[in-house]
Formats: C-alpha cells, sequence, structure tokens
C-alpha cells in the first residue's frame, strides 16, 4: 500500500481490500476516480461517547478520578491523579477500531501520563494490549491534546497519534507489537494513568465499521464532509473491472484534494 500526502491534495493507492484515506486536517474533501475501475467510498468508524463527564456519575471508573467543572467538551470533564480505568466495549473489535483520549498536560516542568487499552481486567499492572505515553519530551505543559490509539488485531501491532489542539497530528507510535489476548478485545478496558493531575475531557471509541460503502465509477467525481480529518474515510477495492467485483487483488487508485 502506497500513501501520498501533499499540502491540499491526496492519493490513496491499494491493492488491499481497503484503506484509508491519506490523513489531512479537513472538513470536506473531493475525491476522482479516473482510474478505469470501480471504487468504493465509505466512513470508516462510528464514533461512540465513552464518557464526556457531563453527568459527573463516575460510576463505572474504577481509580483516581474525580470531577473537574472545567468546560473543554460540554460542561464537564474530569481529573486523573493517579490510575483510573473502565470498560471500553464488551463487542469484538475490527482492525483499525480507535481510542481517542483528549487530555489537558500538567503545568509541570516534568510529568508521565499512559493512555492504555488492556484486553481483560486480569493483565491491569502488567503489560497493556497498548499504550502511548505523553511526557515533557513530545508534548508541552499545560496544552491541550488529542491522543489515539489504533488497533490491528490481525497483525498484532498498534499505532498511536499526538495532535495538539489546532495543530497536525504526529504519529508517537508506529506498528509496535499488541498483546490483544484470545477475546478478539470484547472485555477491553482503557486506563489512564499520571504522575501528576492531568484533565481528561471526552473519550471517544471510534468503532471499525465495515459498511458497504458508496461506489465511484470512472470519471465521477463526489464531495464528502469530515468532522476532523480525510482519514474519517476509506478506499475500498470493490472490483478490477466494472460488475466484477471478485477481482479485489488488482491495485486501485484514488486522487482528491481536501479543504480545511
Amino acid at each position: 500500500m502506497t500513501d501520498l500526502n501533499r499540502t491540499g491534495t491526496f492519493a490513496a493507492t491499494t491493492s488491499d481490500e481497503y484503506t484509508a484515506i491519506p490523513y489531512n486536517r479537513a472538513k470536506s474533501f473531493r475525491v476522482t476516480n479516473f482510474t478505469g475501475k470501480v471504487v468504493g467510498i465509505r466512513r470508516r468508524h462510528e464514533a461512540i461517547m465513552l464518557d464526556d463527564f457531563n453527568d459527573q456519575d463516575f460510576s463505572e471508573w474504577t481509580g483516581d478520578i474525580s470531577y473537574n467543572s472545567s468546560e473543554l467538551e460540554g460542561t464537564g470533564a474530569a481529573f486523573v491523579d493517579g490510575i483510573a480505568y473502565r470498560q471500553l466495549t464488551d463487542i469484538a473489535m475490527l482492525d483499525g477500531a480507535e481510542v481517542d483520549f483528549t487530555i489537558v498536560t500538567p503545568d509541570a516542568d516534568e510529568y508521565v501520563i499512559k493512555l492504555s487499552v488492556h484486553d481483560v481486567d486480569t493483565r491491569l499492572g502488567m503489560t497493556p494490549s497498548a499504550t502511548v505515553q505523553v511526557d515533557q519530551f513530545n508534548s508541552v505543559r499545560n496544552t491541550k491534546y488529542k491522543v489515539t490509539i489504533r488497533v490491528n488485531l490481525t497483525d498484532l501491532i498498534y499505532d498511536a497519534f499526538i495532535e495538539e489542539h489546532g495543530k497536525d497530528r504526529v504519529q508517537a507510535v508506529t506498528g509496535a507489537e499488541a498483546l490483544y489476548g484470545a477475546n478478539q478485545m470484547q472485555d477491553s478496558l482503557v486506563t489512564i494513568e499520571s504522575d501528576k493531575r492531568i484533565t481528561v475531557d471526552p473519550i471517544v471509541y471510534q468503532k471499525k465499521i465495515n459498511e458497504s460503502g458508496e461506489q465511484v465509477g470512472h470519471g465521477g467525481s463526489y464531495v464528502y464532509p469530515c468532522n476532523e480529518n480525510t482519514a474519517e474515510y476509506e478506499i475500498v477495492n470493490l472490483g478490477s473491472d466494472a460488475l466484477n467485483y471478485s477481482d479485489t487483488s488488482q491495485t486501485i487508485s484514488i486522487s482528491g484534494f481536501y479543504a480545511r
């Protein structure tokens, strides 16, 4: 798979079943199909609000977590002063599922924040399934960030991204070895651990979905809206030629441009 990404434009090429459109911060984008092949476009995720802390209900959490009246998103947030965890999902995950943590780093010279996903609660305190560390070396004190963990159960790896508010994201972890257990993450948890008090708000589970998508025939050109970035969508390899949906092994490409 090859992705080309430059300012204002993108191209995505794959011989796999599907691939994400390259990440660009945007509110909309246009794709054009000049391949002579049939290409599909579909959303990648269903966004599930794990907790926005507006209801001040922490009954699903265990650990050092409390209400914060900060209005980062909505009417409330949470303080984490040590370690806190809760269930993520009880449904099997698909490759490409993501967890978004929005945090504000401590107003301190040094700090260590670990945001993690565990496959089962019995692994708490041990090596997590996937984790990313935020500290003074990859972030700025007293600053808002969105941290994303993306899982790939098939290849037993994960990626992680750190995005300072209003700026492009940076890949913090690339293809790291993961420990997903044998239950497709059906009993998974999220954990937040910090050596100094941080603010968290919100946490969103981006559940991977494999919808049929919309067909874009040769010569087709369409505009799609997105909330934050172009990677909310993916291209789907429907077949090498029109009406030949069984042949998904040939390379397909699509190009486009985005608007912030």
